[in-house]
């Protein structure tokens, strides 16, 4: 996918952007020089269609998993940041469970 000189891609945090313009759900940004549009990786909907997972976006969405689970089981936290933050793990295991249906490893290599 990298290697293809006809994609767009752009790395962001637990997701790959292969752009294409016309389907994006982000706002795009133009560059400088107004000859190429960019995706707004910090405006990044869940819905893109233009969304595709690694197995390097999937070990860091696997991070993310590691770095709710303790506050979910937080016996103390308030009801609407557990529900908050359950809602965004329940989101996230999805993800990685989609990504392992496709048959694809995800350990790295």
């Amino acid at each position: 996918m990298l290697t293809n000189p006809d994609l767009q891609i752009f790395p962001g945090k637990g997701m790959t952007c292969v752009l294409d313009p016309k389907r994006a759900a982000c706002r795009l940004r133009s560059e400088e020089d107004g000859t190429r549009r960019t995706p707004d990786l910090d405006d990044c909907r869940p819905n893109c269609v233009n969304i595709a997972r690694t197995d390097r976006d999937i070990e860091h969405v696997h991070v993310q998993i590691e770095r709710l689970r303790p506050l979910v089981d937080d016996p103390l936290a308030p009801a609407f940041r557990h529900a908050r933050e359950q809602h965004e793990l329940d989101r996230l295991e999805r993800i990685v469970t989609a990504h392992d249906h496709t048959g694809e490893p995800h350990d790295g290599h």
